[in-house]
């Protein structure tokens, strides 16, 4: 009987509680959109990120290439980098930005696939322009879409690299 009681009282009491959380209106942030200066430092902390990936990459070529005197000065500078992210992390923290080198890794990402989707657009229009031009027979005009196709297909190999160091697996396959 006594337990039948305390069941009885700690379901109303469960109920009370859910009924009390459900009148609360949830807290809602006051902007959700940021000021100039979270995004100038949201900038700069992208920017940061980009150079510490780009001096590990340097160290990791020239510990390849046997250079480790190279490899030393850059990743001296590889940490005067990450000084500098944990810089601006912790203020872009104390402003209300959650999780502020994760945001900037993620906006960095889409920046990258962007720019290799517009590359694979530029070669697709290349190729296009090159087949229309043999149909007509201009030799002028495909011979300098062949240098137009060649150069885009430069810019896309660089791009590609660039968006493997930033984290991207198969860059080519996300943009498509």
């Amino acid at each position: 009987m006594k337990i039948m009681k305390n069941g009885g009282l700690l379901s109303i009491a469960v109920l009370f509680s859910a009924a009390a959380f459900a009148q609360t209106t949830p807290s809602t942030p006051a902007s959700t959109t940021p000021t100039p200066e979270v995004k100038a430092q949201m900038k700069d902390l992208r920017k940061d990120v980009r150079a510490y990936d780009n001096k590990k990459a340097e160290v990791k070529s020239d510990i390849n290439k046997g250079d480790l005197a190279a490899a030393k000065t850059d990743l001296a500078a590889a940490k005067a980098d990450k000084q500098d992210i944990k810089a601006d992390a912790k203020t872009l923290k104390s402003e209300g930005v959650k999780h502020p080198v994760k945001l900037a890794d993620k906006e960095i990402k889409k920046v990258d696939e962007k720019i290799v989707k517009t590359d694979l657009k530029d070669i697709k229009a290349d190729k296009k322009d090159l087949k229309q031009d043999v149909k007509a027979n201009d030799i002028a005009d495909a011979k300098k879409d062949i240098k137009d196709l060649k150069a885009d297909k430069k810019d896309l190999k660089q791009d590609v690299r660039q968006a493997k160091r930033d984290g991207i697996r198969h860059p080519i396959r996300r943009a498509k």
